[in-house]
């Protein structure tokens, strides 16, 4: 039986490149990996060529314009055009190519804000948290028109709304990184200015973070489940780390424990818990790379790529 051929948006971003990494534990299939410098998704013509090059089974879509509040804040026009086109265009011509299976990434910032805890069936709830307002809708209407092609044209189709990923290949920038590698680039520089660690709030904040690997191993076994897959999916971490533990990890790997919590900034919203009992379901033997071996084996990655990251 021929191997299934799976299209790969976002090749060189955090999870695309997660998913190359293990490219050899999932054989059975045909990996075709499409990155920014390949097709401009935010381009109908190009997405078009895309489908009609590779003719994929299946599609993960993991392409987007991303970065952490401080992008969301700074650039909401661009955040809000560049996703709504390439979420758009792909899952049209993935339908338009009878594509069997696709996993769409959208973002728990799609959320209602002050949601005490985020189940799949609130994600229309109420409006999403201000910060991340357009950007959150953008990611917001994944699940949008994946139920519309699902009522009109019963298509397989997935939205993955992944947690706080991090991971080898992050986007490190000081500024519109998210909060990992942030902290993991923030930190390398403190340690070699011999200077204090500066970090926004007062470290009160809960997360669940998800170690890239972790959501790439997801996204390949939901391609290998049979049957339909549920329309919506919360992929996120095991368990709430408290920011003032996580930034005490990043503060072990590196060995460098001066910090200085900068309660002028803010917080963010101070928890964001999730509600994985569809993830348990389909996927019920699932194992997670503990979150300190992850931000150990992230920042010694950092530390041997460094400067060659993305920034």
């Amino acid at each position: 039986m021929a191997n299934k051929t799976v299209l790969i948006t976002g090749a060189n971003g955090l999870v695309g490149s997660a998913i190359k990494n293990l490219q050899d534990t999932y054989s059975h299939y045909d990996f075709v990996f499409s990155g920014h410098k390949d097709h401009e998704l935010t381009s109908e013509e190009d997405v078009k060529n895309l489908f009609e090059s590779t003719k994929p089974n299946y599609v993960i879509h993991t392409a987007a314009r991303v970065g952490g509040i401080g992008r969301n804040l700074s650039t909401p026009a661009d955040q809000y055009y560049c996703n709504i086109l390439m979420n758009s265009f792909v899952i049209h011509y993935a339908h338009l190519h009878n594509v069997e299976k696709l996993l769409a990434f959208s973002s728990v910032c799609a959320f209602p804000a002050g949601a005490e805890s985020l189940h799949e069936n609130i994600l229309h709830d109420g409006e999403p948290y201000p910060a991340h307002y357009s950007y959150a809708y953008s990611k917001r209407m994944v699940d949008v028109q994946i139920g519309a092609y699902k009522k009109q044209h019963n298509v397989n189709y997935c939205s993955v709304i992944p947690g706080n990923i991090f991971g080898e290949n992050d986007n490190f920038n000081l500024d519109d990184g998210h909060v990992v590698p942030s902290l993991i680039h923030k930190c390398y520089l403190a340690k070699q200015e011999g200077k204090s660690l500066k970090v926004w709030g007062d470290g009160s904040p809960h997360r669940e973070f998800l170690y890239a690997s972790d959501v790439a191993r997801a996204c390949l076994e939901l391609l290998g489940k049979e049957g339909e897959l549920p329309q919506r999916v919360i992929v996120s971490g095991q368990e709430e780390t408290q920011i003032i533990e996580l930034v005490g990890m990043v503060m072990k790997a590196f060995n460098h424990h001066i910090v200085e919590w900068q309660t002028d900034k803010p917080n963010g919203q101070l928890r964001r818990p999730t509600n994985k009992s569809i993830f348990k379901e389909v996927l019920p033997d699932f194992k997670y790379t503990d979150l300190k071996e992850a931000i150990q084996q992230t920042t010694d990655w950092f530390i041997d790529n460094y400067p060659n990251v993305r920034l």
